[in-house]
């Protein structure tokens, strides 16, 4: 604030002033005395007359699962759709009791479910603060920890002893590089706030990928990015099916088996998880 108030002395008002504080004045008397700006108007600016808001949108945000619920049931549905497309409780493609090697690491449909429902307080927080359905972010999450196999140990090992650079990791299988690339994306866009990353920088995203509190937003951003890469709208609360099976189609990569695994997880069912699941592929593919 200044010192005082001179009025327009030594600053002359501007041709196409609107408003204008001409004096300060003295209101009441004693104790109660205050001083107010005395202001005149030019009529140039009306203001504003109404006001119209829109649908707010948190109006129709997802909220946290109701475990006690609905958990049962669906964790039925999970089994029974992956069923349907070839993948049972345990084992998979081509697997059998007797192949020790092959089912070491293997998670099972119910612990897949139980790691995603654990962790629904965080994909609920992730679709809030994104404006996005928390299902895009839970389906490939959720088939990614079903389908980890002994291949996939195989090639964190090699990372963490320096014989390869990258690998697909952590919960969502993702790759260091797509990580790198979907948050600088994030950045630049205003979405997230931090620094630009660098392939400097690629085994620290490695090593932070390990966590989930990292490696699921991770899944979150590819999304945005995935759908800057394919030119569609960004997911929000109102995504079609024709841009939910693109997104989880491009999650993968691209071709054929990609396009296959965006229509297997695509499957429009009530409530959560409503993009089930794909065939045995990684994402991250270029």
């Amino acid at each position: 604030m200044s010192s005082g108030f001179s009025g327009n002395l030594g600053y002359p008002l501007p041709t196409n002033w609107a408003f204008d504080q001409i004096s300060t004045v003295t209101v009441g008397s004693g104790s109660g005395a205050i001083e107010i700006d005395n202001n005149i108007a030019s009529g140039r600016d009306t203001g504003q007359g109404d006001f119209d808001p829109g649908i707010p949108l948190e109006s129709n945000l997802d909220t946290d699962f109701d475990k006690a619920a609905y958990k049962s049931a669906m964790l039925g549905d999970v089994q029974t759709y992956l069923q349907s497309i070839g993948v049972p409780e345990t084992g998979g493609e081509g697997w059998t009791a007797d192949d020790d090697w092959v089912t070491y690491d293997v998670i099972s449909t119910t612990e897949a479910f139980n790691m995603v429902m654990d962790a629904d307080w965080l994909f609920t927080n992730l679709a809030r603060t994104l404006k996005m359905r928390k299902a895009l972010i839970q389906a490939p999450v959720l088939w990614e920890l079903r389908k980890l196999n002994p291949l996939d140990a195989i090639a964190d090992e090699a990372v963490k002893n320096g014989l390869r650079e990258d690998s697909s990791t952590g919960w969502g299988q993702i790759f260091a590089w797509v990580t790198i690339e979907a948050r600088n994306y994030c950045i630049q866009q205003g979405i997230i706030n931090g620094t630009t990353l660098t392939s400097g920088d690629r085994r620290a995203v490695w090593d932070n990928l390990q966590e989930p509190e990292y490696n699921i937003p991770s899944v979150a951003y590819l999304t945005l990015y995935n759908a800057h890469q394919l030119g569609i709208t960004r997911p929000n609360l109102t995504t079609g099916s024709a841009d939910t099976q693109a997104l989880l189609a491009r999650y993968n990569g691209t071709g054929d088996d990609a396009e296959q695994y965006g229509a297997d997880r695509s499957v429009q069912r009530p409530g959560e998880l409503q993009q089930a699941q794909p065939r045995q592929l990684r994402h991250g593919a270029p």
